[in-house]
């Protein structure tokens, strides 16, 4: 009996895992990165948010050219990425058995929705910071699909992958390269379209476009809600029970 329940908890915590690092949940987000480097460039203040390379550069350039203010709004992006960093790796100690992939898709569609909620003339820091900060947080915590790294908030490490993959495939005949290559594409094409979207949505919608992105995030958190671990935990408590009851 004992053994019956611990092989349905196993099968439960794989079912678990394949979901965090299925295809579908990184092509989601993809595309949710690439409609978000759109918004936020276009809409609040040219920051890019997704990955800190360029607005590290347009940081020190303001500073060298003695614009403190326009300085001021990279700095802000950079220090709540960080900030969402430093998160993702406090997160885990709280979701021990469940993991925190489920709960930052909530927190980032929640997220979406108060944002598209914020007064046109409100400041556009509160918009870039947020974002910053989940993007940091996303991209530190969905990292590997079907056992390749993969970056859901930019392009430069996939198009990287992508291109060894196929390198490889072609030197070595590898058909396992070629199927990554056509997953680190994928993921590069998506992105693609989620920042043409997101031009698009930004031009139409406006603020409100951040709806469309918290729309396409809710699927992937019922997707990843936990299932079976309740139940595997019941059982098991029903079966020490019973074995306490036989003593």
């Amino acid at each position: 009996m004992m053994t019956v329940i611990f092989e349905e908890s196993a099968m439960a915590e794989i079912r678990k895992t394949e979901r965090e690092h299925s295809l579908y949940v990184f092509l989601s987000f993809a595309l949710v990165g690439g409609f978000l480097e759109a918004y936020t460039f276009l809409l609040h203040g040219g920051v890019f948010c997704n990955a800190q390379t360029g607005n590290l550069v347009l940081l020190f350039l303001n500073l060298v050219n003695g614009e403190w203010a326009g300085a001021s709004h990279y700095l802000y992006s950079l220090l709540a990425y960080i900030a969402g960093i430093l998160v993702s790796l406090l997160l885990p100690l709280f979701f021990r058995r469940s993991g925190p992939h489920c709960f930052v898709s909530a927190l980032e569609a929640a997220a979406f929705i108060a944002l598209a909620l914020i007064p046109a003339g409100a400041p556009d820091w509160y918009t870039y910071v947020s974002v910053s900060f989940l993007c940091a947080l996303q991209y530190n915590t969905f990292t590997e699909c079907r056992g390749s790294k993969l970056a859901t908030t930019f392009c430069t490490n996939n198009l990287r992958q992508a291109t060894i993959c196929l390198f490889s495939a072609a030197r070595n005949r590898d058909r396992l390269s070629l199927r990554r290559a056509g997953m680190y594409g994928g993921i590069i094409l998506t992105f693609a379209a989620g920042a043409v979207g997101g031009a698009f949505a930004a031009r139409y919608l406006g603020n409100y476009c951040t709806l469309l992105a918290a729309a396409l995030l809710l699927p992937v958190v019922f997707f990843l809600i936990p299932s079976h671990g309740g139940k595997a935990k019941t059982a098991l408590t029903a079966a020490t029970d019973e074995e306490s009851s036989k003593n």
